[in-house]
Order: C-alpha cells, then sequence, then structure tokens
C-alpha cells in the first residue's frame, strides 16, 4: 500500500513539474489607449480557465477564447490598455482540466501606451440620449425663422447693389510662391535622432527612449520604402524587408529586435550598449543618404 501511495504521489509531482507555459503578444508594438492587443498563451496541459484579477485597473480583457491543441491548450486574451505610459500587466493564474493538473501562471510584462487615443475606440459613449428643454421650440420653426433670414438678406444685398455698381479695383500682382521642398525621410529621420539624444531621456525614462528610438527608424522605413511599418510588428516589417531586399536590412533588424527586447522582454541595457545602437541608427541614415547622393 505504501509504495503505491509513494508511485501515485510521484507520478502526481512529476506531472505537475512538467507543466510548461508559454507566452507572447500581437500588435503590441504601437499602442495607445483603446487599441486592442492580443495576449496568447500555450500550454502543454488541457486548460479550464484564464482567471483574470478583479483587482486589474489598467487594462480591460475583452474577450477570452480558449481552444486545444494537441495535448495541450492555445489561449488568446484580447486587451485594451486603459492608462498612458509604462503600464504592467499582472500575472494570471492557469487552471488546468482535470484532478493531476494544478496548472500554471503566467509571467507579469510591461507596455507603453501613448495619450493618443485610437480612431476605432468605442469603450467611450452616450449614456444618455440629447436632454430637451421645457421651452425648446419645434426643428420647423428653427427653419423657418433661418429660411426668411436668408431671403431678407438676399433683397437687402439685391437692393444695395442696385443703387451703386462698385468699382473695379486693379488686382495687386500675384506674387508665386517658391514650391515647397520635400525634406527626404534620412533627413527627418536623423533630426529626430539628434533630438531624441539630447532629450534626456535615456537617464529618465530608458523604456521610453528606446520606444521613441524604434519609432523613428519604423518611420524612416514607411516614408522611404512604402510600407506600413508604424503599424507592423517587427517580425512582420522583417518579412516586408527581406522581399523587398534593400541595403543594410539586416542592420535595420537588429536595431528594433534590440528595442524589442528593452520594451518587452524586461532587459535592461547597459548605457555603453544604449549608445551603440543609437550610434548604429546614425550610421545607417547616413549611409543610406551616401547611396542615395552616389546613385
Amino acid at each position: 500500500m505504501k509504495k503505491l501511495t509513494l508511485a501515485f504521489s510521484l507520478v502526481l509531482t512529476l506531472t505537475i513539474l512538467s507543466a510548461e507555459v508559454r507566452q507572447r503578444l500581437v500588435g503590441a508594438d504601437s499602442l495607445s489607449i483603446g487599441t486592442p492587443f492580443s495576449f496568447v498563451i500555450e500550454t502543454d496541459f488541457p486548460l479550464a480557465e484564464v482567471q483574470i484579477p478583479d483587482s486589474l485597473s489598467s487594462f480591460r480583457v475583452l474577450d477570452t477564447q480558449i481552444r486545444e491543441q494537441n495535448a495541450g491548450s492555445v489561449a488568446e486574451l484580447r486587451i485594451v490598455p486603459l492608462r498612458v505610459g509604462a503600464v504592467t500587466f499582472p500575472k494570471l493564474n492557469l487552471k488546468a482540466k482535470g484532478l493531476l493538473r494544478s496548472g500554471g501562471s503566467t509571467d507579469a510584462f510591461r507596455v507603453y501606451v501613448l495619450a493618443t487615443r485610437a480612431d476605432a475606440d468605442s469603450l467611450l459613449r452616450d449614456i444618455k440620449p440629447p436632454l430637451k428643454y421645457n421651452a425648446q421650440l419645434p426643428f420647423w420653426l428653427y427653419l423657418l425663422v433661418f429660411l426668411s433670414s436668408l431671403v431678407l438678406a438676399t433683397i437687402l444685398v439685391v437692393m444695395l447693389l442696385a443703387r451703386k455698381k462698385p468699382v473695379k479695383k486693379a488686382a495687386p500682382p500675384q506674387i508665386k510662391s517658391p514650391p515647397h521642398k520635400l525634406v527626404p525621410p534620412y533627413k527627418k529621420a536623423l533630426k529626430k535622432l539628434n533630438d531624441l539624444e539630447q532629450s534626456g531621456l535615456a537617464q529618465s525614462d530608458i523604456l521610453a527612449y528606446h520606444y521613441q528610438l524604434s519609432m523613428i527608424l519604423r518611420e524612416f522605413l514607411e516614408h522611404t520604402y512604402h510600407f506600413n511599418a508604424m503599424e507592423m510588428t517587427t517580425s512582420e516589417i522583417s518579412e516586408s524587408l527581406k522581399v523587398l531586399n534593400p541595403p543594410l536590412t539586416q542592420d535595420f533588424i537588429s536595431i528594433l529586435r534590440y528595442c524589442d527586447r528593452v520594451k518587452f522582454a524586461k532587459v535592461e541595457p547597459r548605457m555603453e550598449e544604449l549608445k551603440l545602437q543609437t550610434q548604429a541608427l546614425r550610421l545607417c541614415l547616413m549611409q543610406y543618404a551616401k547611396d542615395e547622393t552616389d546613385g
């Protein structure tokens, strides 16, 4: 009997210890308030429930979908951020199916949320219909007053024009303004990079610094190679660059992945590495300008 109990305990312990949880974010590169993104959780055990804490205030979980995959499960949470700045999403407890599984938990992660609100945001809506005042006149009466005023104004203008003919004046010579000269994308990127280095963000907010560094490169790629790099993930940008195959592709991808490690993997970079990656982006932009001039 003792041997059977010991064997059962050993099997139970191995079953619990073998539980594996993997997680990833989808669409979390450029976030603003009201912009949804996905949190995907993969487990090697059947998943019954993802427990959302009641104390969650900086995010709202719009939807949770769980589907089975081989011997495990895949859960996808649709999440909307409700605060700006660097916001941390807490750990979630995972409840497994069956008696021999104790489940597990996810790791907390942090995202950077801009202050602008997305165009498609529908979180804010009217909670009451428009109020009507007690003495408010019907709509047709306002329309009648407006049309009557318009007719009277037209009659007055016609009478004034009939009495006095306007004296034609010579039109002043038109001065043609010089055509607006477009600034190349690499020059805009170099200026923004200089402003970022002088802003002091590297010392005050390391996460915001890397977010701005990533956005400078994304904006340059979008305006130079004409694909939607501002809204893409790093993996999607990598695939687009491999198709277009421009010079310095590997350098661009390396800088974006470095910024992602700091933003999402909670990597604390040294100041030497920060300066090295910033200088790497500057050299890429200057090399692009040199190639364009030589071409």
